[in-house]
Parts: C-alpha cells; sequence; structure tokens
C-alpha cells in the first residue's frame, strides 16, 4: 500500500515546490499591503486604478482577436498547402516563427515598424510601403487602439505555424471516403470543406483555439519590448511587472499575478479535461 507513494513522491515534491508553494505564497503577499496591513487592500487599490483595467480591457482585445486569427490562418494554410507539391516547404517556411522567441520576433517586427523623418530613407518595411504610396511616415506603435492590433500581429505570426502543423494533422485524419463520398454527390469544394471537414476536426480546432489563448492571457515579451507598456498597450503581466519590480509594491503584483492566475485556470483545467476524453 505504501510502495505506490514511494514512487509517486518525487513527483509530488516537484509539484509542492514548483507549482503549490509558488501559488499560496503569492496568495499570502497579495494580502499584504506595502505598509504592514493584512487584508484586501491590494485588491481594492488594484481594481481602483485605471491601468489595470487598461490592462484587463486591452488582455480581452487580444483574447478576442489573436486566438481566432491564429486558428484561422493556421486552418487556412493547412488546407490550401495539403493541396500543392510544394506544401512541405510552405508549412516549414509558415512554422518557422515559432522557433524564435517572443523577444527576437518582437525585434523584428519592431523594426519592421520602424519610423523616421520624412526626409529620411524609411528602413521600417511598413513606413517604406506607406511612404512609397504618398503618405507620411507614421509612429504605428503610438497609434491609439492601433498599435495595440500591431503588437498583436507578432502573436499571430507565431502562433499560426502552431495552429497550423495540428490541423494539418487533424485534417490528414479524415477518412478519404467521406470527401470521396462528398465529391460524387456533387459538392464543391468550400461545400467539401466547411461541411465535411471543419466538422470533423472540431474537437481540434477548439483544443488548438483553447491552447492559444493561454498563451494569450500570459503575453508580455511582446508588448515589453516594444512598446513597454506605453500608449494605451498595457496588459495584465506587464501591470504585474511594473508593479513588482518597478514600484516594488509586491502586495499589488502578487494580486494581479492571482488575477492572471484566475483568468488561466478554468481554460487550462477545460483543455486537461478535453484532451482525457480525447484519450477515451
Amino acid at each position: 500500500m505504501i510502495r505506490p507513494w514511494l514512487f509517486l513522491l518525487p513527483a509530488i515534491l516537484a509539484l509542492g515546490l514548483y507549482l503549490t508553494y509558488p501559488v499560496f505564497e503569492t496568495l499570502r503577499l497579495s494580502l499584504i499591503h506595502r505598509n504592514g496591513g493584512v487584508g484586501i487592500g491590494n485588491y481594492t487599490f488594484m481594481f481602483g486604478e485605471q491601468k489595470f483595467w487598461e490592462a484587463m480591457r486591452n488582455n480581452m482585445l487580444w483574447l478576442v482577436v489573436v486566438p481566432a486569427m491564429s486558428t484561422a490562418f493556421g486552418l487556412i494554410v493547412a488546407q490550401l498547402t495539403d493541396r500543392l507539391s510544394w506544401g512541405n516547404i510552405a508549412k516549414m517556411l509558415v512554422f518557422m516563427p515559432m522557433a524564435i522567441s517572443m523577444v527576437g520576433a518582437s525585434v523584428i517586427w519592431k523594426l519592421v515598424y520602424e519610423s523616421r523623418p520624412a526626409e529620411v530613407e524609411q528602413i521600417g518595411v511598413l513606413n517604406a510601403l506607406w511612404v512609397g504610396m504618398g503618405g507620411e511616415p507614421q509612429q504605428w506603435l503610438t497609434l491609439p487602439v492601433w498599435n495595440n492590433f500591431f503588437l498583436m500581429v507578432v502573436l499571430i505570426w507565431i502562433q499560426t505555424g502552431f495552429a497550423m502543423v495540428i490541423l494539418s494533422a487533424a485534417l490528414r485524419g479524415i477518412p478519404e471516403e467521406t470527401v470521396e463520398a462528398a465529391i460524387v454527390d456533387g459538392a464543391g469544394p468550400f461545400q467539401i470543406f466547411f461541411k465535411i471537414k471543419v466538422p470533423q476536426i472540431m474537437s481540434t480546432i477548439v483544443v488548438v483555439w483553447t491552447t492559444i489563448t493561454l498563451v494569450v492571457l500570459k503575453v508580455f515579451d511582446i508588448v515589453f519590448t516594444m512598446t513597454n507598456g506605453q500608449w494605451g498597450t498595457q496588459v495584465l503581466a506587464n501591470y504585474m511587472y511594473d508593479k513588482m519590480f518597478r514600484a516594488n509594491d509586491w502586495g499589488t503584483g502578487s494580486a494581479a499575478a492571482m488575477v492572471i492566475m484566475l483568468l488561466v485556470t478554468p481554460i487550462l483545467v477545460w483543455n486537461v479535461r478535453n484532451a482525457r476524453k480525447e484519450m477515451r
């Protein structure tokens, strides 16, 4: 009776040390105010701060746009490349951004958005194209609202490759008989795709969507590298970092960390349960 627990002991210790303890320690810190008081003061302060709600609003915007666009682009690329003789090369090129770190990708796209005075030659690709069409150079990352979308492009660029690989495998797992039967019945390419293929891989699409959602909820590197949370681009992870390491306010920073954890946990639990159902 004891032997199974002995085998589990290393895993339990590792789980407790690297997961359970940090969670409870973060919760404890979130309840201790910098003036020494104990209670929900940090949460009250955080919920009353405009920067927090800006970060929350931006995170929700990222949640709406990035998983949807990454999954859609990944599905489209997976479908199109399967019909090309050079499809594997195309897949490799689309997947390549996954091999780049978030910071590396951010630096690349920061150069794409780079802006110089009108009288100087533009080195940023976007401004070079814009000026070539007769426009004035723009500081793209400082444009209200739009700058958030320019940041999202970076994560979409990275996650499209992930979505493509998973969905391509799912598409190849569809029985050929169902597609052939649809062709015999007179179905066109779009009907086959949307009415035959997509319904059969819907569970995989949902898993990809939720996995990217988890990445989005924790997004930090892109915002930190490209705008540092300025010009209305603050997100929760960046807000947490600012409080902890710049303002030295560990209580409010820990409260922000708990909010992020509460947002991530339900999706993570649902994803694990869904994966177990698939295994059965």
